[in-house]
Order: C-alpha cells, then sequence, then structure tokens
C-alpha cells in the first residue's frame, strides 16, 4: 500500500479510504490512486486484513450433495449475493449426513476463521449436529425446522412447505381429482416432512380416504422412477 501511495502522490491513509470505497475522496484523487493500483498490479493482502480486523469477509456454507437441485441453486444465490457485499463464500459439501460428519465440517469451517455459518442441509440428523456445537459467531439455516429450541442462537430462514403442499392439493382439488397421491421426500428433511404434513392436512380435512403417499428415500432417479410406476398403478385401479 505504501507504494501505491508513493505512485499517487497521496497518503497511505488516502489510499485506503478509496480501497473501501469512502464517499470523502474527491474523484481526481480517486483515479490516481486507481491508476497507481493498475500500474502496481496491487493486490489487497487479506490475510494481514483478517488478522488486523478480526474479520476474515468470509462466509462459510455447509451444503448437502450436488445431486439436490434445490439446495444448490440456494448456494449459488447465497454465493452471489454475499460477493456483491465484498464477502467470499467457503463451501463444505457433506457426503454424508449424519451428526458425526456435520460436526467434522462445521469444525472445519470454524477453524479456518469465517465470520458466519449459512447451512443448507436441512437434514435432522445435520441440525442436531449444530444443536451441540454451541458455535460462537452467526448462523443461518435454511430449513422448515417449526419447532425450534429457545436456547438455538441460530436464524432460520424458510418457504413454508407446509401451506405449499396444501395449496398444491386444493389446485388439484378444485380440478376435480380426488385420489391425489404424494411422493414424500428423503427420510428426516424438514421440507419433506413438512410437505407431506400439508397434503395429509389437506386430504384429511375433506375425508380423501383413496390419497395415498408413497414413501421415498431420495430424489434419484431409479427412486422417482419406482414412484412413477407406482402412481400409473394407481390410476389404473391396479
Amino acid at each position: 500500500m505504501a507504494d501505491v501511495a508513493a505512485l499517487a502522490g497521496v497518503s497511505h491513509q488516502t489510499v485506503s479510504r478509496v480501497l473501501n470505497d469512502h464517499p470523502n475522496v474527491r474523484a481526481g484523487t480517486r483515479d490516481q490512486v486507481m491508476e497507481a493500483i493498475r500500474q502496481l498490479g496491487y493486490r489487497r493482502n487479506r490475510a494481514a486484513r483478517a488478522l488486523a480486523t478480526s474479520h476474515s469477509s468470509t462466509i462459510g456454507i455447509l451444503t448437502i450433495g450436488s445431486e439436490f437441485f434445490g439446495p444448490q441453486s440456494t448456494v449459488l444465490a447465497i454465493e452471489a449475493a454475499a460477493r456483491a457485499q465484498g464477502y467470499f463464500v467457503t463451501v463444505t459439501a457433506l457426503d454424508r449426513y449424519d451428526a458425526h460428519s456435520s460436526t467434522e465440517a462445521l469444525n472445519h469451517l470454524v477453524d479456518q476463521g469465517v465470520d458466519g455459518v449459512v447451512m443448507v442441509a436441512p437434514f435432522e440428523k445435520v441440525i442436531d449436529a449444530l444443536d451441540d456445537a454451541a458455535l460462537k459467531i452467526p448462523v443461518v439455516v435454511i430449513a422448515a425446522r417449526t419447532t425450534v429450541p429457545e436456547s438455538d442462537p441460530a436464524h432460520y430462514v424458510y418457504v413454508d412447505q407446509r401451506e405449499g403442499a396444501r395449496i398444491a392439493t386444493g389446485h388439484l382439488l378444485a380440478l376435480g381429482h380426488r385420489k391425489i397421491a404424494h411422493v414424500s421426500g428423503p427420510t428426516g428433511w424438514f421440507d419433506a416432512t413438512e410437505r407431506q404434513i400439508g397434503w395429509q392436512e389437506k386430504c384429511w380435512k375433506l375425508k380423501l380416504r383413496s390419497s395415498k403417499c408413497l414413501p421415498n428415500h431420495g430424489w434419484h432417479l431409479v427412486v422417482m422412477r419406482r414412484a412413477r410406476g407406482w402412481l400409473i398403478r394407481c390410476a389404473l385401479g391396479k
């Protein structure tokens, strides 16, 4: 930074103000500093900045396998939003959705000095690990966990999956359908559980005993083909 200040003919503090996009810098001075940065190929030492400020400007993301479209789309959106605010992200993906693997992943992110964690892993056992971790940094969980302990410091963000399932079921009912099957999501997935409850509540309210739920264990192609065959047999009355 001292080399940039010398080449631009300004103080060290002025270079810092330009780098931090401070409003009280004249346009001409800002242009001089930016030209000096360009000529010198200067890059900020973020490691040194993290030591000086105790902030890494990095958000840790704990997510699940890439085969799930919804969570991965969410991760991409988080990365874009973080970058727009001047933050980096570091991503850890779970290959097993159990408490031990989740605890190791959380510790890995914390050891990197992230400023906060976003969890895009809506499985019960993963959240159990968070409950036991007692992290000292901000945590946001994207999962439809409707019952949260009062002592839980995490913030939960989610779409109302239960109401969405009610609306979807109601739409089919309005079209005159009375045999409505529900293909449930993976076991232990908060969002899938909420959707199944919403479907059940709507069917029970209208006493639709012929509606059925097909237990599912994921969104893999083989599983979905099995679900499709089951639905066709139901439609044919077999």
